[in-house]
């Protein structure tokens, strides 16, 4: 007895199309799409603030139209965290699509109850103090303006609404590896006490939750083995879960990539701070004592996985607008590249001096961008690509800056050059973040259905 999960998103933007081999070939049981992140969802903020029917992801959209109705005449149903913080919208506009399809009797579900935003005064009120994960400071929201509020929500509503009939399950933030946990404890009936279980859903889900990383994608394992024509047609990853949580891990039959256990590996570590207790809001899952076997072509067999009883409390993100940004790039050339250098900092620190800018930051593409000082610089290259970003609290400020740099076009170091790209950019917002904690006890889900 198997019960087959499929991934067809990682990202916001990824390929969701790549579900439609998994449901034309009869390979999966249910698809999960993980489409959202903290950035994600500061840019779905800043969509429904010009839109209050927005703020969702626009992945949805092709979801609805391209696939939902080959899984729903095959009766497999699809969950997705994109619904972001409109998940209600999200759903009539699935809702609306599936009518245009011409399709009957799809039953959506838009799970909500992770968005805080408007219950941060009752919770403070509740005893909640914000406290940063780090540094135990408590979140002061006069420091800067919040953009969002949301709780990692678990695979309980999920599972909910698919014993309730849903197609198509739509959901806030709930964190990634529960999408496709909730498809496991719905079909074959996991106690939410039974950890060890819930643990290996929880690693499936882990691993499937990066579509194309587990499969090649992203992979130093594969650098000298795979084929880059593939890259850009990979099959996205499926998991064959048996009922003692066992599950091989594997890829769309007929499609590229290849899945062994160093990608596994790879992935399994991906985003991870302590394998032995990887926190999520159903379970504790320990990767230390799980067993990895390569027992076919694209086939690798998980088990072992044990659990622990879920945290107390869960997680809460604050996104918060703490300025905006601006990048130059300029290009300097030999001779004398690092006296130009020293030049070129010099004169973009005194033209900015007037402006309340209120950091500038100087980076060497390509010479020591990602590591910084561990590799020696070259005596006196012949190039040197300068990347200058530069923050401020309003966007007036960085777009006169940028016209006083300017002013200084033929007055800089000899031959600089800039790239009119940056040049022409926009300030970008800062969206920072700050984590944080809240008594589970504190956030009740709510399952709302719309039927076609």
């Amino acid at each position: 007895m198997v019960y087959r999960v499929g991934s067809a998103e990682g990202f916001y933007g990824d390929n969701v199309l790549s579900a439609l081999p998994m449901i034309l070939g009869g390979h999966v049981d249910a698809i999960c799409f993980e489409a959202l992140a903290e950035l994600t969802l500061a840019i779905l903020q800043k969509d429904k603030l010009k839109d209050p029917n927005r703020g969702y992801t626009f992945d949805l959209q092709i979801i609805a139209a391209r696939v939902l109705p080959d899984a729903f005449r095959r009766r497999i149903p699809l969950i997705s965290n994109g619904g972001g913080l409109n998940p209600v919208a999200a759903a009539h506009m699935v809702a609306e699509t599936a009518r245009k399809a011409g399709l009957q009797g799809v039953k959506i579900a838009a799970i909500t109850g992770d968005d805080v935003f408007s219950r941060l005064e009752e919770l403070h009120q509740a005893g909640e103090r914000f406290e940063h994960l780090e540094t135990s400071q408590p979140l002061d929201p006069g420091e800067y303006q919040l953009t969002n509020a949301n709780v990692y929500m678990g695979a309980r509503p999920i599972v909910e609404a698919l014993k309730a009939g849903a197609d198509f399950v739509i959901t806030g933030r709930v964190a990634d590896p529960c999408l496709y946990l909730a498809p496991l404890v719905a079909h074959y009936g996991w106690a939410w006490d039974d950890w060890d279980r819930l643990g290996a859903g929880i690693v499936a889900g882990h691993l499937l939750e990066c579509t194309g990383q587990v499969v090649g994608g992203n992979s130093l394992a594969l650098i000298d083995t795979i084929d880059p024509h593939e890259l850009p047609r990979l099959g996205y990853p499926i998991a064959h879960v048996h009922a003692d949580g066992t599950f091989v891990l594997t890829n769309t039959p007929g499609q590229g990539g290849i899945v062994n256990t160093s990608t596994v590996k790879e992935q399994l570590l991906y985003e991870v701070h302590d394998p032995a207790r990887y926190v999520t809001p159903d379970v504790v899952a320990d990767f230390t004592t799980l067993t990895l076997a390569d027992i076919g072509a694209n086939q690798v067999r998980v088990s072992g996985v044990t659990g622990r009883p879920a945290p107390e409390k869960l997680k809460l993100n604050f996104g918060r607008l703490e300025g905006f940004m601006r990048e130059i790039i300029y290009t300097l050339g030999y001779p004398y590249a690092w006296k130009k250098y020293d030049q070129l900092k010099i004169l973009i620190r005194e033209t900015l001096k007037p402006l309340a800018i209120d950091r500038i930051a100087f980076h060497l593409l390509g010479v020591n961008s990602l590591f910084g000082s561990a590799s020696p610089l070259p005596e006196d290259p012949m190039e040197l690509v300068v990347r200058v970003m530069f923050t401020a609290k309003d966007e007036a400020t960085l777009k006169n800056a940028v016209r006083l740099l300017m002013n200084n076009g033929l007055s800089g170091p000899a031959g600089v050059s800039v790239s009119g790209t940056t040049v022409g950019g926009e300030p970008r917002a800062i969206i920072g973040l700050f984590p944080t904690l809240i008594e589970r006890t504190h956030i009740q889900h709510q399952i709302h259905y719309v039927e076609v």
